[in-house]
């Protein structure tokens, strides 16, 4: 490429030197033109050097009609050197009018050249930022980028690091874009090398980098090059917030979508729930045997049980759909505590230690006793056969904090994050326990939606304890 440009750079003076030779002879020996004459022609030379091909051109060509201008026009001719001062001046103010007239010439072609170079890499750009806004997924422009740059802006090689996937797209001759290259110039730290060959050019994007660019011989600017990475980094960003907001979308109507069909699917239960129940109370009006009444009275128990069961599955797919809508009134502790824990105190499998000085709590009485319901569910599950849980409560700054204890394993440090995740199960209890994973992060919408926190607070073989706050009522309240 160097020895082209020598060689087109001689050709080009070798001809230009030609013309004003002849030019110079045709003044001298045919038409005898004077000297200020000579000296305008050489200057348009000179000019036309300078417009058409560049600053050392019409530097050779001022150089040479300076020889001539003396060797033929300035006295003594036809010889070098001059006699009269007064050429003197002229032949300073010719070299000096010719330098500056090459100077600004190729100042204005070399603007001239590169607002065309803009103008074509803008609308390059604009066409690049159109294709890479047409691609809906992160993984299918990742790997389109490198080809639609080599297309657009008529790049012999591309290559693309994404960060994400940890993949190297290439396209074209890409052999001296070695991969570690690519990788260390995705670093933060790292502003990218650009007019090189290869260029590599970080892909910024907020804090950290989507990847980085390759370019191979090329004859975009360092600026339209930062330009691409930007608007490679702007559409990647834009393709992950369309997938984060099409599966948050997708999760929401599934949420809906499950809510509405336990809903239905609990009220269809209902109906024969209560005409079974019916039968019952009839039977029992009825006035039977002492056996058949004991049996009756299971049945309806147990009918009751799975009524209740049917609210609390309708309520659970609501609030894990976030329906969490509260019926707020005054309830005291005592009361949401026993009503929840009936069946459980029945066979002294809770210790409830509350202090009677306890103020009373705003709540919905429904989603707590779930709440409840759930802590102490789990509790009982993880204890040792035979070992009661402790239900504690004490007042706190702002509100009553309820806790709950168990004697079991205990929860490692590593998962007492984890297990407030929705589907996510302890180790402990993988394998031999039931449970999908709901209960506590059902628990953790309701305890926030009153405005609360849920906590849990374990070390290995010493058990754990769940606790979460209720505000204090100030006033009957209902929301």
């Amino acid at each position: 490429m160097r020895q082209r440009t020598w060689d087109r750079l001689i050709l080009r003076i070798v001809v230009a030197g030609a013309g004003v030779t002849a030019v110079s002879m045709i003044y001298a020996y045919a038409i005898h033109v004077n000297s200020t004459t000579a000296a305008l022609t050489y200057l348009l030379f000179v000019l036309g050097a300078a417009t058409l091909w560049g600053l050392p051109e019409a530097m050779a060509v001022s150089v040479l009609s300076l020889l001539w201008l003396d060797y033929y026009f300035l006295p003594p001719v036809p010889a070098l050197g001059i006699q009269d001062p007064e050429n003197w001046v002229a032949w300073c103010a010719f070299l000096i009018t010719s330098w500056v007239v090459s100077e600004l010439s190729a100042r204005l072609k070399k603007r001239a050249s590169e607002a065309i170079q803009r103008r074509r890499e803008i609308e390059r750009m604009y066409a690049l930022s159109c294709r890479l806004m047409q691609a809906s997924a992160a993984n299918t422009l990742a790997q389109s980028i490198p080809a639609q740059v080599a297309e657009i802006f008529g790049c012999p090689g591309v290559a693309f690091f994404d960060a994400l996937s940890g993949q190297v797209q290439r396209v074209g001759d890409t052999a001296g874009i070695a991969e570690a290259a690519l990788i260390a110039a995705a670093s933060t730290d790292l502003q990218g090398v650009a007019g090189e060959s290869p260029a590599l050019i970080p892909v910024p994007l907020g804090p950290t980098t989507a990847g980085s660019l390759g370019f191979t011989e090329s004859s975009i600017s360092a600026p339209a090059m930062q330009s691409i990475a930007n608007l490679v980094a702007l559409a990647i960003d834009r393709a992950r917030k369309q997938e984060r907001a099409a599966q948050a979308e997708g999760a929401r109507r599934h949420q809906e979508l499950k809510s509405m069909l336990l809903d239905a699917l609990a009220h269809e239960f209902q109906t024969p729930l209560t005409s079974i129940r019916a039968g019952i109370d009839a039977m029992l009006a009825e006035a039977p045997r002492r056996d058949q009444r004991e049996w009756l009275e299971i049945m309806n128990q147990e009918s009751e049980r799975l009524s209740a069961m049917m609210t609390e599955a309708i309520q659970m797919a609501r609030i894990e759909a976030g329906h969490v809508d509260l019926d707020l009134h005054t309830h005291t502790v005592e009361d949401l505590v026993y009503s929840t824990l009936e069946k459980e105190l029945a066979g002294s499998q809770v210790e409830i230690e509350l202090p009677q000085d306890l103020p009373p709590v705003s709540a919905d009485a429904g989603l707590i006793r779930l709440v409840i319901r759930q802590i102490a569910g789990n509790a009982l599950k993880y204890s040792q056969p035979g070992a009661p849980i402790t239900l504690r409560a004490h007042a706190g700054e702002g509100g009553v904090i309820i806790s709950v204890t168990d004697r079991g394993p205990g929860i490692p440090a590593d998962e007492q994050r984890r297990i407030f995740e929705k589907y996510y199960r302890g180790k402990q209890g993988r394998g031999h326990l039931t449970g999908m994973g709901m209960g506590l992060p059902i628990a953790q919408q309701v305890v926030e939606a009153h405005a609360g926190r849920l906590w849990v607070e374990s070390r290995p073989g010493e058990g754990a304890t769940f606790s979460f706050t209720l505000p204090c009522a100030h006033e009957e309240t209902s929301v």
